[in-house]
């Protein structure tokens, strides 16, 4: 197995990279991991909170906070999120885990990419906030990821949910919590006998193996692993990856499957439900992200993978970037695949205008129609959306 010819730099990360090679340069490692902390959330949820105002996001979608127990005793705050103008409707729900290397992420530094997924996809949209490192360690995070879930699909009817359309999904650390909530609840419906509650998933640039058990007996050279061919690569490198892991603590065995969820036998994933990823190049993360997706499809699971040549781990926040664009692109089309039936049809939701939307749409025609409500900054993802 070798996927390094994705590894390489492409030329518009160069030239990305050389016109902004001080931004690239700015690092807060050297910083304690609280100060760390609260100056990525602050920014992140800053950029978060303009694009939710600027685009017209916060007139056309709803939230609403609950509180959510936990099994230590403790609690933690979901948010949900729909479209104004579909009212009361059952729609289609997103369960959704942010990145950020268990220790960055908040509430509000997911606004505006939750927001933009329901009302681009009418949808609704639950993002998990779980707890992060140094407040916790071990396995909270992935408890947490397994509590909320459980917390939406026993309240779907009153968060606007249809139970029959789930599908969980995240990013880098949360496309891990997701891996894990998918294979826990394959195990119950197997044990229990009752169907599985999750539709499909989404997996994006996924943390699926700790670094210390990577499976390298399984790749054609060791030295064009991701993990050894991206160790040095911009936004994520293994100097980081350390990092992250030791705030998680040592208490956990790395080989367990729910911190390594992508060391699971094949012959243990049939049954997962369809499974879509989205995969960086040049990113550490590549080939674990690669190797699951293999085993997948190997256990007979329907599996839909985008790969970005040559781009680093959360490029995509970076909307200089002609290949943000894409992302957007394909991430909304992974979520509509993923809520698709067995057969595989896409029935596309009509959109809903607002009434002033409605009478100009009525009193003038044009020869170059768009859909209804969108414009260039609904391909927007929220920048800090990140790790």
């Amino acid at each position: 197995m070798d996927f390094s010819q994705w590894g390489v730099p492409n030329k518009e990360w160069q030239s990305f990279a050389a016109a902004n090679s001080v931004m690239l340069g700015f690092s807060e490692d050297h910083l304690p991991p609280l100060v760390q902390q609260a100056n990525a959330n602050k920014a992140r949820t800053t950029m978060s909170k303009h694009l939710f105002q600027s685009t017209g996001l916060a007139k056309l979608v709803a939230t609403q906070d609950h509180v959510v127990p936990t099994r230590d005793g403790q609690s933690i705050t979901v948010r949900s999120y729909r479209p104004v103008l579909l009212g009361s409707k059952s729609l289609p729900g997103y369960v959704y885990y942010h990145g950020g290397g268990f220790i960055f992420g908040a509430l509000d530094s997911e606004l505006f990419t939750c927001a933009w997924l329901a009302h681009s996809l009418s949808i609704t949209v639950v993002h998990i906030c779980y707890r992060h490192t140094p407040h916790v360690k071990g396995l909270t995070p992935w408890h947490d990821a397994l509590d909320g879930f459980d917390w939406v699909f026993a309240h779907a009817g009153s968060l606007g949910i249809d139970a029959t359309r789930i599908v969980v999904g995240g990013i880098s650390a949360g496309g891990g919590l997701t891996a894990h909530v998918v294979q826990t609840e394959l195990r119950r419906a197997r044990e229990t006998g009752e169907p599985n509650r999750v539709r499909g998933q989404v997996l994006g640039i996924p943390s699926l193996i700790h670094y210390k058990v990577f499976p390298y007996h399984l790749f054609a050279d060791k030295e064009k692993t991701s993990l050894r061919q991206c160790k040095d690569a911009a936004i994520l490198n293994q100097k980081r990856l350390e990092l992250f892991s030791a705030l998680l603590g040592d208490e956990t065995d790395p080989a367990n499957l729910a911190w390594s969820p992508g060391l699971a036998e094949e012959e243990d994933l049939k049954g997962i439900p369809p499974t879509a990823f989205l995969v960086s190049g040049w990113d550490p993360l590549r080939d674990e992200a690669l190797l699951y997706a293999t085993k997948l499809k190997n256990a007979g699971v329907r599996t839909n993978v985008h790969i970005f040549p040559g781009l680093p781990h959360v490029f995509y926040a970076f909307m200089q970037l002609p290949s943000h664009k894409r992302w957007n692109e394909a991430l909304l089309g992974c979520l509509r695949w993923a809520t698709a039936g067995e057969d595989g049809w896409i029935v596309e939701t009509p959109p809903v205008m607002p009434p002033f939307m409605e009478s100009a749409a009525a009193a003038t025609s044009s020869t170059d129609p768009v859909t209804a409500g969108a414009s260039e900054t609904d391909a927007v993802v929220n920048a800090g959306n990140s790790l």
